[in-house]
């Protein structure tokens, strides 16, 4: 009996006693009723400790390992890695073998080992590795088989992309000790080591994964083929026409692509990549670090990173987010960003469907000057949410378009905007036939204050408007008589409390900023109270902001407020629904200079309520008119305070003027008179002290 055969014999005496040893032990589990699990679990055992006896080549001159090692089935055994992974090494004779017939069991793993990868880092492994994913493939489509590839610690060259197709599992044993550099010799992981102009690995399809491997842009031998070859990137998951989603990387290091991107989720030709992960990716020493690229009619939307890192030589953009298609909703998560230096930025975003989510990062460029920013948005991008740590510079970006963006240095700050209602009488106070101060009220509507009862049920001190649509002229126009403008902000707010019986009785609506009308959600008819509102970009030329109702509603606590922000109904402390105060109350002091000729005074807007009369040296003046054109007007409500502080001027008792018991006032040293505006170009004394 040759020595071989002696080998295999005590091969199968091995297996022969772990498996009745196997069997005893679900013997002893069914006697001592444990769960069936527990029998399933010790019966794949089993199956896999025959299944690597049958397929376990034993080398013709193994005698001499036996005396320090024991048998070499027992020394494979003791050591799967040399049994399952290394396989070559174990039979260098049989790789022709093994590259033809080798193919994946159902059940199984596939194990690149077995089809004749070497992992020297100098011999072309690509062949061999592409060979163990497509019989992976192959198998995961036949019904039983598995699809998941093994790739034992080395180094294995390649000179075209692997490419993993839907559903496959790439797996290696890590990228090594050291998370600066791959120990590529002593102590490795898993390396796919790329020596060519494309990207590494391309993902195909579905519910890929690739996981425990370092992807690098192979350097070596020094001076050699490899050593000034740059490729395009790492790994690209290339949606071409077609969707990719559900993929899983983790636990990747990709490497040294210094004339390229490390990590590329590209969507073209209608194509879109969505609802994949991202686990603990790390980038060193790249010319891009992470690219999500959309094009016109594609997407790139809603994909997560968790934790990770670029770091390193990043010579453009750790992360590069562009349009013009869909580019949105991509989170990153507990990621660091930390380059000494980028050309461009840490992170960059352009496209007006472009934004990113950036939660609990750090950015930190440490030889970054003052004037570059660590992050920059362009205009055309809003809606970014980014929080967490900002090192060394700054952001630049308009912050009223991004309101989430909160991250704040010595160099920057984000923005919230103001919470300030500016809808006047958001208490609907003050209803006289059909018509409200500070509302423009359609005629096709009749508007009554509803019960208390219903008024309490919302908000305190605001009345609750009930409409009745009477159905000719079109939509009923809730709408403010006028709004302050705000240049700075370019989004806007708004929205209403409905009640409603009627389904789509009452919409929010506004000019966007293309100039075209879009709506929010109607109400549903459900009867309750539901918020109606919505928040966006806003035309600044002409702006324009409504509520538009086709039935009978009930509308109460309007809000409008700049920038985008979660709405904020009810009215602000000092408004329409009174005020209550702890503290002093200081009001505006203006001077009013006299005209140049005349009697029609021009009292300065918007710079108090009391106004020292500058008589321009001759108190013997007469005042008839106050604010009289148009423009000019002050709001109905308004109180002001003329202060004298020389005698002899006359203020006219007169049409537009209504004094007490219709006696001019004449001032006397320190004399006021108090008048209340209605409005128009007409006033109403209040009190006078002379």
């Amino acid at each position: 009996m040759s020595s071989s055969y002696s080998h295999r014999q005590l091969s199968i005496l091995f297996v022969g006693f772990t498996a009745a040893l196997v069997l005893i032990a679900a013997t002893s589990i069914v006697r001592d009723h444990q769960s069936r699990s527990e029998i399933e679990s010790l019966k794949v055992h089993l199956e896999e400790l025959l299944l690597l006896q049958s397929q376990s080549v034993i080398r013709p001159d193994a005698e001499a390992d036996v005396a320090d090692d024991g048998p070499p089935a027992f020394a494979a055994l003791a050591n799967t890695s040399k049994a399952n992974i290394n396989h070559r090494q174990l039979n260098p004779v049989a790789t022709e073998t093994a590259t033809a017939t080798a193919t994946a069991t159902p059940n199984s793993f596939t194990y690149a080992a077995n089809f004749g990868i070497v992992g020297d880092g100098i011999t072309d492994d690509t062949d061999a590795l592409q060979r163990s994913i497509d019989e992976a493939d192959s198998a995961y489509n036949t019904p039983g088989g598995g699809g998941t590839v093994i790739l034992p610690k080395g180094v294995f060259l390649t000179t075209s992309p692997l490419i993993i197709p839907a559903g496959i599992t790439v797996t290696g044993q890590g990228y090594g000790p050291s998370p600066l550099a791959i120990s590529f010799k002593e102590g490795g992981g898993s390396v796919i080591a790329y020596c060519g102009t494309d990207y590494a690995v391309k993902i195909e399809g579905h519910a890929a994964s690739l996981n425990n491997v370092a992807i690098y842009d192979w350097r070596g031998p020094e001076g050699g083929a490899c050593d000034n070859m740059k490729a395009k990137g790492g790994v690209l998951l290339n949606a071409d026409g077609k969707l990719i989603e559900s993929v899983t990387m983790s636990n990747v290091f990709i490497y040294w692509f210094m004339g390229g991107t490390s990590l590329t989720l590209r969507a073209r030709n209608n194509g879109g990549v969505a609802f994949n992960n991202f686990q603990n990716i790390r980038v060193r020493h790249a010319h891009r670090g992470i690219s999500l690229e959309a094009e016109e009619g594609s997407f790139v939307n809603s994909n997560s990173f968790l934790a990770g890192a670029v770091t390193g030589g990043i010579t453009e953009v750790g992360l590069f987010a562009t349009g013009p298609g869909a580019c949105n909703d991509n989170k990153f998560m507990g990621m660091a960003i930390e380059p000494p230096q980028t050309t461009l930025a840490h992170v960059f975003v352009t496209g007006s469907k472009t934004n990113v989510r950036l939660l609990d990062i750090r950015l930190e460029g440490t030889e970054m000057t003052g004037s570059q920013p660590l992050v920059i948005i362009d205009d055309s991008s809003y809606g970014n949410v980014m929080t967490g740590m900002l090192g060394h510079t700054h952001v630049q970006a308009d912050f009223n378009r991004n309101p989430g963006i909160d991250l704040m240095s010595a160099k920057s700050v984000g923005l919230d905007p103001a919470p300030h209602n500016h809808y006047w009488n958001a208490a609907f106070k003050g209803l006289v036939d059909n018509k409200i101060p500070g509302w423009d009220i359609s005629s096709n509507g009749l508007v009554t204050i509803a019960p208390d009862d219903v008024e309490a049920s919302l908000y305190a001190e605001h009345n609750v408007l009930s409409i009745k649509y009477l159905g000719f002229g079109g939509t009923f126009k809730l709408k403010a008589d006028s709004l302050p403008k705000s240049p700075g902000h370019s989004m806007a707010t708004f929205g209403i409390y409905a009640k409603s019986d009627v389904p789509n009785s009452i919409t929010a609506a506004m000019r966007y900023e293309s100039g075209s009308i879009i709506s929010s959600a109607h109400h549903s008819g459900s009867g309750d109270w539901e918020f109606i509102g919505m928040s966006a970009l806003y035309d600044q030329d002409a702006p324009y902001f409504y509520f538009s109702i086709t039935g009978d509603v009930e509308v109460t606590a309007p809000t409008f407020v700049y920038g985008g922000t979660p709405a904020t109904p009810g009215a602000s402390l000092i408004s329409s629904s009174g005020a209550r105060m702890s503290g002093t109350l200081s009001m505006g002091v203006a001077t009013a200079f006299a005209p140049d000729s005349g009697d029609r005074w021009l009292l300065p807007r918007n710079e108090g309520n009391i106004f020292l009369m500058d008589m321009g040296g001759d108190p013997s003046r007469a005042i008839r008119r106050i604010n009289y054109r148009t423009a000019d007007r002050f709001p109905r409500g308004t109180v002001v305070t003329l202060m004298f502080e020389e005698p002899g001027t006359i203020v006219f008792d007169q049409g537009y003027i209504k004094l007490t018991d219709n006696q001019n006032f004449i001032s006397t040293e320190h004399s006021s008179l108090t008048l209340l505006g209605l409005g128009s170009a007409s006033w109403i004394e209040v009190s006078r002290n002379n």
